[in-house]
């Protein structure tokens, strides 16, 4: 009977310690997910709230998250690897309209993408990468990536749309 015990408290153990690694990894999967993304690399300290509506076979849908730093070392790093590589605000209009009405639709209660000409922001047209060509149907929004740094707030704003 001990042996019966002693055997069911080393799976529980076992179990817990899966689930306590699986708990403290998965926040890091979104950052790290971002950073792939992005082309980045952020602070460990990052904050991220996010709301995502893929799903299904065909993974289509929207993310949209919200990168905040808990201080201004952080912002600076991130402002350091992007501002030669990413464009200056304000963005393009033909691709912030369709994004910001996106953000929109889909950002829930996570803040709206921010109005300011302060900052850096980038656009990563996917389907083109992989087809050769822009998407006659919806140009801006198949399959990108848009990241907007807003240097006021110090946060950083991504849509990823897959549609």
């Amino acid at each position: 009977m001990k042996k019966v015990c002693l055997w069911g408290a080393l799976i529980l153990a076992v179990g817990a310690l899966c689930l306590a690694a699986w708990y403290f990894t998965a926040g890091n999967n979104m950052e790290r997910y971002l950073e792939k993304e992005l082309r980045i690399s952020l602070p460990d300290e990052a904050e991220i709230a996010s709301l995502d509506s893929h799903g299904g076979f065909h993974g289509d849908g929207t993310l949209i998250a919200v990168v905040s730093f808990p201080d201004e070392e952080g912002q600076e790093a991130l402002w350091a690897q992007i501002e030669e590589k990413w464009s200056n605000l304000p963005a393009d209009e033909e691709i912030l309209e369709p994004v910001r009405q996106d953000w929109e639709a889909y950002s829930g209660a996570l803040p709206p993408l921010p109005d300011t000409g302060n900052g850096r922001w980038f656009y990563r047209d996917r389907y083109e990468e992989k087809y050769g060509e822009k998407c006659e149907f919806n140009s801006v929004l198949q399959n990108c990536t848009f990241a907007l740094f807003d240097r006021e707030s110090g946060q950083l704003y991504v849509l990823e749309s897959d549609c």
